[in-house]
């Protein structure tokens, strides 16, 4: 069995066919936020979601004391905010520029435009969005079984995306600690697990992928 992706956005808007996908983002409105920004919060209207163009996202809920949670840490490609956006709902995280990036907003009447100039975008939207549930949970269901190194392995080729050897990555401990579900102890024994590989080379914020084949390998994929 081939692992999923680890926790990260559910890559909706990369799922629609392109010629689909580049119309719909073609309608979208370009915003940027800088590191740290906020956009969007939990108990907001879902007035729209987002894809992310460039940099990185980090979705989660701020607890009582301040301190985030983190759930996922999603780039390029990805995109958030779709589920209660489509089920309008108020939103069920927060999420912050993890990075100087660049997203498109889309909202109803960009929505609603692709919708008009063609009936059939409706059935395969539904569709998309009940595939990228299911992954969702096959997700949860896999990760019951791996190892903090294996699902460290895997958060990092997410995070990677498709870069190739010598790809660093700009990521805290404590951030793939959040992303993995682990502490901050059992995280950096698996790092030094992984490091002892050859496959990874952690730095301060960064981690370095020296070998993405044996990356793969330690994650199952």
């Amino acid at each position: 069995m081939n692992a999923p992706a680890p926790i990260a956005g559910t890559g909706f808007v990369k799922a629609l066919p392109e010629a689909i996908r580049s119309d719909l983002l073609a309608r979208g409105q370009v915003r940027k936020f800088a590191k740290g920004q906020i956009i969007q919060q939990r108990g907001d209207e879902a007035k729209e979601f987002w894809f992310i163009e460039t940099g990185s996202v980090q979705v989660g809920r701020y607890g009582i004391d301040g301190r985030l949670t983190l759930f996922a840490l999603i780039g390029a490609g990805d995109t958030f905010g779709e589920l209660a956006f489509m089920g309008e709902f108020p939103r069920t995280v927060d999420a912050i520029a993890g990075s100087d990036c660049r997203l498109i907003r889309i909202g109803q009447s960009e929505l609603q435009s692709l919708m008009d100039s063609d009936p059939a975008v409706i059935g395969l939207l539904l569709k998309t969005m009940a595939l990228t549930v299911q992954e969702s949970f096959n997700l949860i269901e896999y990760s019951r079984s791996l190892s903090v190194p294996q699902r460290l392995a895997l958060a990092l080729l997410q995070l990677c995306d498709d870069q190739e050897d010598g790809a660093r990555i700009a990521v805290t401990q404590q951030e793939l600690a959040d992303l993995v579900g682990v502490s901050r102890v059992s995280l950096g024994k698996a790092v030094a697990k992984l490091e002892q590989a050859g496959v990874i080379e952690p730095g301060y914020a960064w981690v370095m992928i020296r070998d993405r084949a044996g990356l793969q390998d330690m994650g199952g994929r």
